[in-house]
């Protein structure tokens, strides 16, 4: 009897086990199901560290301007394919006479960030990268990271800085 007993906790771990894998395989090889949703960062005046770096995985399904429902801002066009949902969150505390968000990845990426006062989208900021800089209000802003291919996902790090 606890030989049966022993037996199915096995076979329970085991099956676990590869729920887990079969989970962990699909996200390695679909990076759309790895992607970064909403990461949520609070920023104060003086925030540390500075440059503040962040990761993520870029692209999705939806093209930019579905999402953001234009085609252009003052900082840029906007174009690109992002997820349904953003890639960060940032919640400042306090007005930014500056702040800049500039991505850096291996392929060529876009950025959009929405928050108080409007939309800004950038694809070319630093050569191929982009970036976008300048006063902040106070606020939540959703920041999405894009590659130009639909479906097409690469790793990016995003620095955030309030130095010029």
């Amino acid at each position: 009897m606890k030989a049966r007993a022993i037996a199915k906790r096995s076979i329970v771990k085991l099956s676990m086990l590869g729920l887990v894998s079969a989970i962990l395989s699909c996200a390695l090889l679909n990076p759309s199901l790895a992607q970064s949703v909403g990461k949520k960062i609070t920023l104060g005046y003086r925030f540390e560290p500075d440059p503040l770096i962040l990761e993520g995985i870029s692209g999705g399904k939806l093209q930019a301007i579905e999402v953001v429902k234009t085609e252009g801002t003052t900082t840029g066009f906007c174009n690109g394919f992002v997820s349904n949902k953003p890639n960060h969150v940032l919640v400042l505390s306090n007005f930014f006479e500056f702040l800049k968000i500039e991505v850096d990845s291996s392929i060529d990426t876009t950025i959009i960030v929405e928050g108080p006062g409007g939309v800004w989208c950038n694809d070319d900021y630093n050569n191929v990268n982009p970036g976008i800089e300048g006063q902040w209000k106070p606020g939540r802003y959703r920041i999405w990271i894009g590659s130009y291919q639909e479906n097409i996902n690469n790793s990016y790090q995003i620095q955030i800085t309030d130095r010029n």
